[in-house]
């Protein structure tokens, strides 16, 4: 199967994942469930099973559950609006809840199959596969200009094999101000670069880390993915955060950040599946948690503005007035999927 659609499907499983959590805890909680849907209509396939219309519909940028009671308040009791605000608020958090749990099951099976990470140049050997990593090269250096980017793999300095960060950093001190030549690894295939390291000090202009793979038991593998998907969580909420700082004030996003929609994430998880199974799935474990921490922003349309709004609901003793609720929801919607759908053609390169 292509790649491309390998990309596909994984997302819709995500997506049905994430509505799936909706879903048990409704009817865990006894509230009716009107339709499951992926993607947003209109509708392409419907097909009611029991109580429950499961749907597929056109514009594949999401998905839903439609709650009896969800949008209008009826004192019934498979109500949506009749349940108790912690049952309403469980039912809402599950979407989000059952992302972190697929994270954490990714990453397990990550750890079991081999994760990688930043060891020192004199680690053991129970960590396997080690190389140089290049993390980041400076514009303008002698790195940039000879054309070494980041995210290559240092394999030879002027023929000599590199598989310690300060094996690499010694050749360069070596031949200061002598042409070398360095060969990289990049996306499965070696390139070579020539390179004149700075004669005053050596300095070639890039961030090298030292690399390896460790496989852990699988009785401590879902402790090793709980781990890393806290250390991921946190990685991608101060990536948002940076952005959202970089927006606020018109600045220009980081060299290494950039703007990506659904086309965007289906190219990288592509070039990540023609790299290896578990690069892969260390990709799908970063999207699984940003879907998550996009859903649990407190914006009207989104999980996290609904429980907002049940915390409001809460606080004054009354729920916010049906019509604005429903307003914001509507307004914030078209924005979101005005925005999706800008970022949807900018990566198309319109």
């Amino acid at each position: 199967m292509p790649p491309i659609f390998v990309v596909i499907i994984t997302l819709v499983f995500l997506i049905a994942f994430h509505e799936l959590g909706h879903f048990l805890l409704a009817k865990k909680y006894g509230v009716r469930v009107d339709e499951f849907g992926i993607g947003i209509p209109p509708r392409a396939w419907g097909k009611k099973i029991g109580e429950t219309i499961y749907s597929l519909n056109w514009i594949p940028l999401g998905g839903f559950v439609r709650l009896y009671g969800e949008d209008a308040r009826i004192d019934n009791e498979r109500s949506f609006s009749s349940k108790p605000i912690y049952q309403r608020a469980l039912i809402v958090f599950g979407g989000i809840a059952a992302f972190f749990l697929i994270a954490i099951a990714i990453f397990s099976v990550v750890a079991f199959t081999g994760v990688s990470g930043v060891v020192a140049d004199d680690t053991l050997d129970e960590w396997e596969n080690p190389r140089v990593f290049v993390r980041g090269v400076l514009e303008g250096s002698p790195a940039a200009e000879a054309g070494i980017v980041m995210g290559d793999i240092v394999k030879e300095v002027d023929g000599k094999e590199v598989t310690k960060r300060k094996e690499a950093i010694s050749y360069f001190l070596d031949n200061k101000g002598e042409e070398v030549e360095v060969t990289v690894r990049r996306e499965g295939e070696e390139y070579s670069f020539l390179l004149t390291p700075r004669e005053e000090d050596g300095i070639v202009g890039i961030n090298l880390v030292r690399i390896a793979e460790k496989r852990f038991p699988f009785y401590e593998a879902p402790l090793i993915g709980l781990q890393i998907t806290g250390e991921t969580t946190y990685m991608v909420v101060s990536g948002f955060y940076t952005a959202f700082s970089y927006a606020v004030t018109g600045r220009d996003l980081p060299d290494y950040m950039e703007l990506g929609g659904p086309v965007a994430i289906v190219g990288m998880g592509a070039e990540q599946l023609e790299r290896g199974f578990s690069d892969y799935l260390h990709f799908v474990g970063i999207i699984t948690i940003s879907l998550a921490v996009i859903n649990a922003l407190p914006i009207p349309a989104l999980d996290g503005g609904r429980l907002v709004f049940l915390a409001i609901e809460k606080i004054k003793g009354g729920a916010i007035p049906q019509k604005i609720e429903y307003g914001l929801n509507a307004i914030f919607f078209l924005l979101l999927l005005s925005l999706m759908i800008f970022i949807t053609f900018k990566d198309l390169g319109f």
